[in-house]
C-alpha cells in the first residue's frame, strides 16, 4: 500500500475520533445539575439528545477497535486495520502494547456494544444493574481511553513520517463547553421563566 492510501485511512479514523471526542465532551458537559431546569422544560429534546450522545461515543469507540472479518471479506477501517499496514514489526509491537494496556476497559465497552447498544439482550435488560457492576464504563475511564487513542493514532501516523506525530483533541473539550453554555444561556434568556443558577 502506498502512503497516500494509508494516510487516507488514517484520516478516516481521525475523523471518527473527532466525532467521538466531540460527542463525549458534549455529553460530559451536559452532566450538570445547574441545567436541570432547562432539561425539565424541554425534556423530550434533552432526554434523547443526552442518550444519543452517549450512544454515539460508546458505539464509536467500539467501532475504532473492530477487527475486519476476513472470512466474509469485510474490511473495516479501524485501528487494528491500520496496524496491518505498518511494515516495521518493532513499531507495530509498540502500538499493540499501547492497545493491550486498554484491553480490559475495551472489553467492557465491547460488552456494552454487544449487549445494550447494538442489541437488547433479554437477560441484560432485566438485570441491568448487575451488568453495570460487571462491566463498568465510567467517564474518567473514557477520558483515559481517549487520551490513549490520540497517542495510538499519533504512533501509527509517525510510522509514515520521519518525525513524531501528536494528535490533540482538547479543542473539543473546550469548545463543546463554550457552545453548550451559549445554548443554555440563550434558552434561559428566551424563556424568561428560568432563574439563573
Amino acid at each position: 500500500m502506498n502512503n497516500k492510501n494509508f494516510n487516507n485511512y488514517i484520516e478516516k479514523v481521525n475523523n471518527n475520533i473527532n466525532s467521538i471526542y466531540n460527542a463525549f465532551y458534549l455529553w460530559k458537559n451536559l452532566q450538570n445539575v445547574k441545567y436541570n431546569n432547562i432539561y425539565n422544560r424541554y425534556k423530550y429534546f434533552w432526554g434523547i439528545t443526552i442518550v444519543s450522545l452517549q450512544f454515539y461515543y460508546l458505539f464509536g469507540i467500539a467501532k475504532l477497535f473492530e477487527e475486519s472479518n476476513k472470512k466474509w471479506k469485510k474490511e473495516v477501517i479501524s485501528i487494528p486495520f491500520l496496524l496491518e499496514f505498518i511494515p516495521d514489526e518493532k513499531d507495530r509491537e509498540k502500538i499493540k502494547k499501547e492497545i493491550d494496556d486498554q484491553k480490559p476497559f475495551l472489553k467492557n465497552v465491547k460488552q456494552w456494544r454487544n449487549e445494550i447498544l447494538a442489541h437488547q439482550n433479554k437477560h441484560v435488560a432485566f438485570n441491568i444493574k448487575d451488568f453495570y457492576k460487571k462491566y463498568p464504563v465510567k467517564g474518567k475511564q473514557i477520558e483515559e481511553l481517549l487520551s490513549s487513542i490520540a497517542k495510538i493514532l499519533g504512533m501509527i501516523k509517525s510510522t509514515t513520517t520521519n518525525h513524531s506525530t501528536f494528535y490533540s483533541y482538547s479543542l473539543f473539550k473546550e469548545n463543546s463547553k463554550r457552545d453548550l453554555d451559549g445554548i443554555i444561556s440563550k434558552l434561559r434568556k428566551d424563556s424568561g421563566a428560568f432563574k439563573r443558577t
